[in-house]
């Protein structure tokens, strides 16, 4: 299973706001009030200063920051503060954590018993593969490559697939999953392709039609816009093994579907499907091959994959000469709306006009036909009889009309390349990955695409509303899908995430703190260690060295700039890592100073202790203890022959520590000398 590196929540921190809610993992709830340097018996050090309660204050070290999580307070709820020494956090963050240990546990099993599953290991048939990978139109782009790789390995193993890929509009997942289909298909297994809307399952088709059209390889739909005759005879075909391919909506979920030898299940767009949808697919489909395609993950399966449950793969590279969708927030006017549909039809273009009240929507088209009346308008709706919906969009399709008034209908993947302008009206009653998948109907081809989100009154839309606009509106590169899908995450709560019964838990501890606590007891259960409940909350290693370690105000003058470096020396975990944070801080400022190499060398005994499960570290200029976690790890009869030989320093105490007395001239030294003996520990370590 891939472990996902992305720590978005971490990122947050390095955009704290004085006043900002942070939590501290041993103290509960407090306000952010800024970095403050403190001078203790002549040792210079800068502190995160964190208000509490009845104005107490906690002076938390720049070291220890990997300790403090953001709290995002969602719905602007009144939220108290804790009380410093106050034991009531405590015992809140140890009921939660058997909580989350008990939610580790049933991810766990629900994925691990998809993995004990044996799957179908699929054959390369390579020349066959080679063949149809030529009959592709665009060139692959180099992350497509890898995706698609990923998949095919995934394929050949004998171990069920359950990948997420995650690509912005029109980067090129279709051609995944077709290529995933093929391989099944000249394995002689059939294809589910399940879609959430009978437009998106009529798009599909035509576009496998023309991709398979040289293969003997039987296509069909299952729809609503078949008829019933036609269901049945599709359905029987599926059970004597004539269809190769299906793509359907939830009606290919159906228990009366007898499947003749099904290999392979593709959902596209995942979050549109319901909770009962997907635990059928879970319960079905437990031993094939599952290939979800999705352009904003939801912030559900995002966190699955970020836990390193689920295996993720990101498409970040558009296709050559693709451009951005230009975005507007307006007000709602007749000269707006007026001059956007005019824009696009004087240049032989279409328009999509989202209006998503069936109620009013016959009004709206008067409306829009008396305002334009230069333009062709025809409706589209779910509440439509099913030939008509064909129809209509099959001749917007052939441009048989130039303006669709539509509803969300046309939210997902529809592919129509002369419609490059899209007016949202009431944008702000949307969601962002709404917004998102809707503006990604336009800009499908090479030509400059508009996207007009309009309001009634900017000023009175709510606060959460007002994000969500600016934010779709600001986005600048390609990469939009997988950081939209995080920052909806932050927006709306948490209502979604592992379900509603966690919901009270990450409210009482937020978020960040929430995630951090599972990614731990999950990582813990999958080496076997069932205490993870009583291991969920103990700290990193604690040092004490009482030695000065800081950015001076001269090196680094910007006092956030001094904690977004701060609090990335405190997340890192390797030492490869922090050698190349050393050499972007003499790129950016120069010469390290003295006192801040102490910073830097005091986070290279915080890695080290990590791996060693080295529980406190404590000296001063004449000598100090080392206590460990676990001193069954450490090899003892190296130890001991070590010790001998330096038994004017070391003493063994109580089995677990040690004592050590040195005499050192300077910190550099001090420093120095205890990673040198650390490197030593780690070598001799147990296996």
């Amino acid at each position: 299973m891939k472990k996902i590196k992305t720590n978005i929540f971490k990122e947050n921190l390095f955009n704290i706001n004085i006043n900002q809610l942070v939590i501290h993992i041993q103290y509960g709830i407090g306000q952010y009030k800024g970095l403050q340097t403190i001078e203790i018996s002549g040792i210079k050090s800068e502190y995160f200063v964190i208000l509490y309660a009845d104005n107490d204050k906690l002076y938390v070290p720049i070291s220890s920051l990997n300790l403090i999580t953001i709290y995002n307070n969602y719905n602007n709820n009144i939220i108290r503060l804790n009380k410093l020494g106050n034991e009531n956090w405590i015992k809140s963050t140890k009921k939660i954590s058997k909580k989350i240990f008990d939610t580790a546990v049933m991810l766990l099993n629900i994925y691990s018993n998809r993995l004990s599953k044996t799957g179908f290991s699929f054959k390369k048939y390579k020349k066959k593969y080679i063949k149809f990978c030529k009959s592709f139109p665009f060139k692959t782009t180099p992350d497509q490559y890898k995706v698609i790789n990923s998949v095919l390995n995934d394929m050949y193993s004998s171990k069920p697939m359950d990948r997420l890929v995650c690509g912005d509009v029109g980067f090129g997942k279709t051609e995944v999953a077709m290529r995933a289909a093929f391989v099944a298909s000249c394995n002689k297994k059939q294809v589910a392709i399940l879609v959430p809307t009978t437009i998106l399952a009529q798009q599909h088709y035509n576009n496998f039609i023309k991709r398979f059209l040289k293969y003997s390889i039987s296509i069909e739909t299952l729809s609503r816009f078949k008829s019933i005759k036609e269901q049945k005879k599709i359905i029987k075909n599926i059970k004597n093994g004539k269809l190769d391919i299906i793509i359907g909506t939830h009606k290919i979920l159906f228990n009366k579907i007898q499947w003749n030898n099904l290999g392979l299940l593709i959902i596209d767009e995942e979050h549109r499907f319901g909770v009962y949808h997907k635990e059928h697919i879970k319960k079905m489909f437990n031993n094939i091959d599952i290939l979800t395609l999705t352009a904003t993950p939801i912030p559900r399966t995002l966190n699955m994959s970020l836990l390193g449950i689920r295996d993720l793969s990101i498409i970040n590279t558009p296709p050559d000469k693709k451009l951005l969708v230009k975005t507007f927030i307006k007000k709602k006017t007749d000269k707006i709306i007026r001059k956007a549909i005019l824009k696009e039809i004087k240049r032989g273009g279409q328009v999509y006009y989202v209006y998503n009240k069936v109620k009013n929507i016959q009004f709206k088209l008067k409306y829009l036909c008396k305002l334009v009346p230069e333009g062709n308008f025809k409706i589209s709706h779910g509440q439509m009889k099913k030939n008509n919906l064909k129809i209509i969009m099959q001749d917007f399709y052939k441009k048989k009309f130039n303006i669709l008034l539509c509803t969300t209908i046309i939210e997902t993947g529809l592919d129509i390349p002369s419609a490059n302008t899209i007016i949202i009206e009431n944008a702000d009653y949307f969601g962002l990955s709404q917004l998102h998948q809707l503006r990604g109907r336009v800009g499908r081809s090479y030509h400059q695409a508009y996207a007009w989100l309009l309001v009634s009154d900017i000023k009175k839309i709510t606060k959460n509303s007002k994000k969500r606009l600016q934010y779709i509106s600001s986005i600048q590169d390609f990469k939009a899908g997988f950081s939209l899908a995080t920052h909806d995450l932050e927006i709306r709560g948490v209502g979604e995430i592992l379900g509603k019964k966690q919901s009270g838990h990450i409210k009482n501890i937020g978020i960040e703190l929430y995630l951090k606590l599972l990614k731990k007891a999950i990582k813990n259960l999958k080496k076997g260690n069932k205490k993870s409940v009583k291991n969920l909350l103990n700290q990193d290693t604690k040092i004490e060295l009482q030695i000065p370690h800081l950015f001076p105000e001269k090196y680094i003058p910007d006092i956030n700039t001094r904690l977004n470096f701060y609090i990335k020396i405190s997340s890192i975990k390797s030492i490869f890592k922090l050698k190349k944070i050393k050499k972007k801080l003499i790129k950016l400022f120069g010469k390290i100073p003295k006192i801040s190499k102490n910073l830097i060398l005091i986070k290279k005994i915080q890695i080290l202790s990590k791996k060693i499960k080295i529980k406190k570290i404590k000296f001063n200029n004449l000598g100090g203890i080392i206590k460990f976690f676990y001193p069954n790890k450490i090899n003892i009869e190296w130890l001991i022959k070590f010790l001998k030989k330096k038994y004017k320093i070391w003493k063994i105490k109580n089995q677990n520590k040690l004592i050590f007395k040195k005499f050192f001239k300077n910190d550099q030294k001090k420093l120095k000398w205890i990673i040198k003996f650390l490197f030593k520990i780690k070598k001799n370590l147990k296996k």
